[in-house]
C-alpha cells in the first residue's frame, strides 16, 4: 500500500519517497559537517552519500519489479518508474557492497570516514521507516492502525522511533570517541538489536532464523565494540569531555520526547 502525502503539479508525492528524500537532505548536511571535522572534504562526503543512495534505490526498485514481472521487465522497463516501492533488504545489501568498494577504493582511513557517516545513516533509516506504509501483524492494541475490519501494528512508527533513538545517541557521543570505527560498530550492534525488537511485530509467514541471527549480530558486534573500547587509551582531553550536567541530559531526553511525539502525530495523521 502506497501512501500519498499530497499532490504537487497534479503529481502524487508519496510518503516513503518524501521521507527518504528528506532523510537524504538532512543526513547529507550532517555527514558533511562531521566529515569536515574529521578532515574529509564535504564534496567527497556528499558524492559518497549520493552514489550509495542511488545504488540502494536502483537495486531495491529492480528487485521489487523483478518479483512481480520476472525477466519480462526487460520488455517494458518503464515499469521501474511506475511506482516508488522498494525491496529494502536487497537495496541495503547492494548499497553495503558498493560502500565497501568505495571505502577501499577512495578512502585512506575508512573507520573514521564511517564514523562521520554513521549518525546520518541512522537518521535516514528513521525517516525512511516513518514514510513506509508496510504495516505489521494484526493486533488488538489501541496503537494499531485500522484498515477496514483489521487493526495492524504500526511497524513503521516503531522502527522510526527506535532508529531515531539510535541516531540521537550516536550524535550525542560523536565527540567522545576512543577509537576510529566506534560509532559504526555501535550502530551495527544497536541496529541488530532494533531489528530483533521489531521482528515479533512483522507479518512473517512460517519460521525464520532471522531473530537468532539478529541476536547473534548484536552480541558479536557489541563484544567487539566493548573490547576495542576497553583497549583504547583514554586521553586527558577525552576524559574532560565525558562530563555531562543534569541540565544537558534533561534537555537531551526532552528533545527525544518532543521529536518522538511529532513522529507519532505525523504517522497517525498519514493514516487518518
Amino acid at each position: 500500500m502506497e501512501n500519498i502525502l499530497f499532490f504537487f503539479a497534479n503529481l502524487p508525492v508519496y510518503s516513503y519517497g518524501a521521507m527518504l528524500g528528506l532523510g537524504l537532505l538532512i543526513g547529507s548536511y550532517l555527514a558533511q559537517r562531521e566529515g569536515r571535522r574529521k578532515g574529509f572534504e564535504p564534496d567527497f562526503v556528499f558524492r559518497c552519500i549520493v552514489q550509495v543512495a542511488l545504488v540502494f534505490i536502483a537495486a531495491g526498485r529492480i528487485s521489487c519489479v523483478f518479483r512481480l514481472h520476472g525477466w519480462r521487465m526487460l520488455l517494458y522497463p518503464w515499469v521501474l518508474l511506475s511506482s516508488v516501492q522498494l525491496d529494502e533488504r536487497t537495496g541495503l545489501f547492494a548499497a553495503g557492497l558498493y560502500a565497501i568498494y568505495f571505502l577501499f577504493r577512495h578512502v585512506a582511513n575508512p573507520a573514521a570516514f564511517l564514523d562521520a557517516l554513521t549518525p546520518s545513516a541512522a537518521l535516514m533509516q528513521s525517516l525512511a521507516y516513518l514514510g513506509s506504509s508496510v504495516l505489521g501483524r494484526e493486533t488488538s492494541s489501541p496503537l494499531g492502525v485500522h484498515l477496514g475490519e483489521f487493526s495492524l501494528h504500526p511497524l513503521p512508527l516503531y522502527g522510526a522511533l527506535l532508529y531515531y533513538i539510535i541516531f540521537s545517541y550516536l550524535w550525542r557521543f560523536r565527540r567522545r570517541l576512543r577509537f576510529d570505527g566506534q560509532l559504526f560498530l555501535g550502530y551495527l550492534a544497536l541496529g541488530a538489536l532494533a531489528q530483533r525488537i521489531l521482528m515479533p511485530f512483522r507479518e512473517i509467514t512460517g519460521e525464520s532464523a532471522l531473530p537468532w541471527l539478529y541476536t547473534l549480530a548484536f552480541v558479536v558486534f557489541g563484544l567487539v565494540w566493548l573490547y576495542l573500547f576497553l583497549q583504547a587509551p583514554l586521553t586527558e582531553a577525552r576524559r574532560r569531555r565525558y562530563g555531562s550536567s543534569w541540565q544537558t541530559s534533561l534537555l537531551y531526553w526532552a528533545w527525544i520526547l518532543g521529536v518522538g511525539l511529532l513522529m507519532v502525530k505525523f504517522f497517525y495523521w498519514r493514516f487518518g
